[in-house]
């Protein structure tokens, strides 16, 4: 890719998150509104939500659908944003689209996420998609995302994060995620605590939608931990209610088989055994430990752990100091990264040790005896020192 032009696109990132739909919908429109017309399912939630979007995506690949997928972060590249059949935009696209509206994203202002969302709109309608499944970024009801009119919304299970945006507690959060809901909407959802449901109940009432919460389990798909069962079901159940897709109980078991979601308890080496996981909040991690001590591993459990700004790591602090041996804090050393001293403080155990360099932290793997185990954890922002170390990609899935 030019160079110029990615780091156009990267610069827009300085602007930081912006909420609100007005900016997306006048670039929509300079776009030629291309989400008017895009058949498209919107997943909305705290955790979960890409690997829900990447099984949903390949069951209605392995259906012989033409599918578009968008989610956030990256690992790597930005071009793992956008994918159609799981293989990610191509550098001349990205430079295309620039080149047709850099002016109106200028003159806009609108932020990095917003013209990711722009993009991905635009270039499924360009390559005729005959469905899109777009990953919310924050939120629901302000989120740039919510432009498009979704044939199916899910929501993935909802709890605390993003409380310096979102709301202190699970009622505000559960609200701004409720905001997806439009008019008539079909709404399917995880099992959700008490006041999640009645957040979500009030709003499918108050705009004649409907919802249904999905309590099903299925053990048959390709991705590490026992949440994914219920990840799956979800998608199943939203591949089963779309209209006029071949979809099969032979292509949904075929798209479960096949999926591959990377930053997900991916194991990445063996011997020792290394799983990457992009476990970055209290829920998260607790399903990270859960799955840790289902391995019964015999051997030493190092945990490598990078952090956020921001990100809250609640009572799962216990499981994580309780489960593994020895903790490595490292530093993500992109934007609003926490520094290792302050991880190193919240964590308060005499089994840790700081450093600060990610390569040399992620480098810490070799030090380690080949019936070990290493979970490297924290954020996407390891992607690149992983993808570096371990010689792996995560452009194409």
């Amino acid at each position: 890719m030019k160079k110029d032009h990615l780091n156009y696109l990267i610069s827009l990132e300085t602007s930081g998150i912006k909420l609100g739909l007005e900016r997306t919908e006048s670039l929509m429109k300079a776009c030629g509104s291309p989400h008017n017309s895009l058949k498209c399912a919107q997943i909305v939630g705290t955790n979960g939500k890409g690997s829900v979007s990447a099984i949903f995506a390949n069951i209605l690949k392995q259906s012989s659908c033409k599918v578009g997928l968008y989610t956030s972060p990256h690992l790597t590249h930005i071009n793992e944003r956008i994918r159609v059949n799981g293989t990610a935009i191509s550098d001349d696209k990205i430079v295309e689209f620039i080149n047709l509206f850099k002016d109106d994203i200028s003159r806009l202002k609108v932020s990095f996420f917003e013209a990711m969302t722009a993009m991905a709109i635009w270039y499924f309608k360009n390559q005729s998609v005959d469905f899109a499944i777009l990953e919310t970024g924050l939120g629901g009801r302000l989120d740039s995302v919510s432009i498009c009119n979704p044939q199916i919304i899910l929501f993935t299970r909802i709890s605390l994060d993003h409380q310096h945006i979102l709301g202190d507690n699970l009622d505000q959060i559960a609200y701004e995620k409720a905001g997806a809901i439009k008019n008539n909407s079909i709404c399917i959802s995880y099992p959700q605590k008490q006041e999640v449901e009645k957040v979500l109940n009030k709003k499918a009432k108050d705009t004649n939608s409907s919802i249904e919460y999905i309590i099903d389990e299925n053990d048959q798909v390709n991705l590490n931990g026992k949440h994914q069962s219920i990840n799956a079901s979800l998608a199943i159940a939203a591949a089963k209610k779309l209209k006029g897709f071949n979809v099969t109980n032979n292509t949904i078991q075929k798209g479960l088989r096949t999926v591959k979601w990377p930053g997900r308890l991916q194991k990445i080496y063996e011997k020792p055994t290394v799983y990457f996981d992009v476990a970055h909040n209290e829920e998260s991690f607790f399903m990270l430990c859960k799955f840790v001590q289902n391995l019964n591993f015999k051997g030493k459990k190092i945990l490598i752990i990078a952090l956020q700004q921001n990100k809250d790591l609640g009572q799962s602090i216990d499981e994580i100091i309780n489960i593994f041996d020895e903790i490595i804090i490292t530093e993500t050393k992109v934007r609003n990264f926490m520094s290792t001293n302050n991880l190193f403080n919240i964590l308060n155990s005499q089994n840790t040790k700081m450093i600060a360099d990610p390569n040399a932290a992620i480098n810490y793997v070799k030090n380690l005896n080949l019936n070990d185990l290493c979970v490297i954890a924290g954020s996407h922002y390891l992607g690149p020192f992983i993808s570096k170390e371990f010689k792996i990609s995560f452009d194409n899935i």
